[in-house]
């Protein structure tokens, strides 16, 4: 009995020693560090305008609607055919007229105004319609002033506020997630971890073999592949520290 217990485990020690298995129960390492940059993408402003009948319309009220910068800016002005006036006083805005009449419907109104905006040299706008809403599209992303009713009594809604591209982080990443397969023939992930505050990290107590380790970039515009890992394949002998230096990843 002796005997036979000595020879299965004997059996067992040999074939644990002849293991190539990648995975955890061995003296090596794997380390690197994850860097890169995150950043808040710029963005186009939206408005919507919702328009009045032509009779709440009088000579000379206007909305004011810009792009990023300081020069390409408009005022949007309404020359009523019942209440014939000049146009109004600005130096230092381009001057859109659109035509109107006290018996002018709101969808009437609402037509005028895109026809106006479709005439500006460059179409700094894309404009649609639904019933008496306009949707006004910036064709530049960026900051900007938003759009006012100025002298009207047009609602008009930024639903979209435009903004300038922000880098937020640049260089090591803290606290991010670090990913490991065992072995090179599948993408599913065995093990992870967390960066330390200089973005480094390191998987312990490996036996030999080839291991990928990765990250993710991030894209939070995209619908389909928001998640993109970003893969570096090691072997690594026993009793070895790996390293696997830098994984650069974005994101936006």
């Amino acid at each position: 009995m002796i005997k036979n217990v000595f020879i299965f485990s004997s059996i067992v020690l040999t074939l644990l020693s002849c293991s190539k298995e990648e995975g955890e129960g061995g003296k090596s390492s794997i380390s690197g560090t994850i860097s890169g940059s995150e950043i808040s993408e710029s963005r186009a402003e939206t408005t919507l305008i919702t328009t009045v009948p032509g009779a709440e319309i009088k000579g000379q009220d206007f909305f004011l609607i810009n792009t990023p910068g300081t020069t390409d800016n408009y005022a949007v002005w309404f020359l009523n055919s019942n209440d014939l006036t000049l146009p109004p006083n600005f130096t230092n805005r381009t001057l859109i007229q659109v035509n109107c009449s006290n018996a002018s419907s709101n969808i009437t109104i609402a037509t005028n105004i895109k026809a106006g905006l479709d005439t500006i040299t460059g179409s700094p706008f894309t404009v649609s319609i639904d019933n008496d809403i306009l949707t006004i599209t910036c064709n530049t992303k960026g900051d900007l002033v938003d759009a006012d009713n100025g002298i009207s009594k047009l609602i008009v809604d930024v639903t979209t506020q435009g903004k300038n591209q922000i880098i937020l982080q640049n260089g090591a990443f803290a606290d991010e997630d670090v990913y490991i397969v065992y072995g090179d023939n599948d993408e599913i992930y065995d093990d992870n971890i967390k960066t330390n505050y200089d973005g480094t990290f390191k998987f312990n107590n490996l036996r030999k073999g080839s291991y990928k380790v990765f990250a993710y970039n991030e894209d939070k515009s995209s619908v389909s592949t928001p998640l993109t890992p970003v893969f570096i394949s090691i072997d690594i002998g026993g009793n070895e520290e790996g390293n696997v230096g830098t994984i650069t990843i974005e994101k936006k």
